[in-house]
């Protein structure tokens, strides 16, 4: 999701809004809360989240991106994928 940028005022608006949103849906707040958090866990745990942190982790090691390739198995271009993320 791509941040927005709002004025003051309507930040102001906007988390007005959300609170009583809250207090009136404390129930799908509370659910809505919940599977973010395990959809985060699930997206933390997963395999290429794993490839990653262990691609920048060689990389701030010294290794060359063709090393992180050879060593995990996947392309170079995926190893650049993965180190020019985020």
């Amino acid at each position: 999701m791509a941040k927005m940028n709002l004025s003051p005022e309507a930040k102001a608006a906007k988390a007005a809004y959300q609170n009583e949103w809250r207090k009136r849906n404390p129930e799908k707040a509370k659910r809505y809360i919940e599977n973010y958090w395990e959809r985060k866990a699930a997206e933390m745990n997963s395999p290429k989240v794993k490839a990653q942190a262990r691609a920048r982790e060689l990389y701030a090691k010294g290794y060359t991106q063709r090393q992180i390739a050879e060593v995990l198995d996947i392309s170079v271009g995926t190893v650049n994928a993965y180190l020019n993320k985020d």
